[in-house]
């Protein structure tokens, strides 16, 4: 008889793949989640393929784009809105902040005491480290 390993996975997966991992002879155990897990589980299935994508060759760019957009999708309508919806957000931001066609890169943004963007940089040490001199 063989010794069956069992590994844990503990993430959302796309639909198909229980019956594709058992018609190569896995077994699996899953379940369905509530909404609210299910929102937070896309949510971290939305970094793990964001990661992916970044780590990605440019051969492997456009199925991990392809991911991160199918992701999207669902958290999106999970959420209870649309594709179109998401869209719409997204040119609205665009037209009033503008794109990334310039190649922008911030390398650091100074202020005087008093300003009102002070409490945002000095609520987010992690993402905002201050620069001593």
């Amino acid at each position: 008889m063989p010794v069956l390993r069992r590994f844990r996975v503990e993430k959302l997966i796309r639909d198909r793949l229980p019956e594709i991992m058992r018609a190569s002879g896995l077994g699996v155990f899953e379940h369905a989640l509530n909404d609210d897990a299910f929102i937070a589980s896309l949510k971290a299935k939305l970094l793990e393929e964001a990661r992916e994508a970044h780590a990605a060759t440019p051969d492997e760019l456009l199925g991990e784009l392809a991911d991160v957009s199918e992701v999207l999708r669902a958290l999106a309508e999970a959420s209870g809105y649309t594709i179109v919806d998401v869209e719409r957000a997204r040119a609205a931001k665009r037209a009033e902040r503008g794109g990334f066609e310039a190649r922008i890169y911030n390398e650091a943004v100074e202020a005087p005491d008093g300003h009102p963007a002070l409490d945002y940089y000095i609520a987010r040490p992690e993402a905002y480290p201050e620069i001593t001199r």
